[in-house]
């Protein structure tokens, strides 16, 4: 069995596992490393992923609606991964007022998995 020399080829890529892992390194790198948050980063990374995954398999016209559209479902499969791996929602804090459950949002540090929503 030969060890493949590297982690990410453009084949690779291609397929939704792939572009999904893509998305989630790059996006929760962006973030954990620079502090920058916004909601739509990893969207925007998914797409772009997507549609260079069309440009690159020689799509025409028609193909890059479709991989437009792959991009959301590679954002929500990157967006599901994230919530799976930490379960709650960044910077909200649960507390009770009165017997009543208020989200509070908090200033906290990212974590590399911090969901996005």
């Amino acid at each position: 069995m030969e060890m493949p020399s590297e982690f990410f080829t453009i084949q690779s890529m291609l397929t939704l596992t792939g572009a999904t892992t893509a998305t989630l390194v790059i996006a929760n790198s962006i973030q954990h490393s620079t502090g920058y948050n916004p909601k739509w980063l990893a969207l925007v990374i998914s797409i772009i992923l997507s549609l260079l995954g069309v440009y690159f398999s020689g799509g025409v016209s028609v193909d890059y609606f479709v991989g437009f559209v792959n991009g959301f479902l590679i954002y929500s499969s990157t967006l599901g991964l994230t919530i799976l791996t930490n379960g709650t929602v960044a910077g909200a804090q649960a507390r009770t007022i009165g017997g009543v459950k208020n989200a509070v949002n908090t200033k906290t540090t990212r974590k590399f998995f911090t969901p996005w929503i």
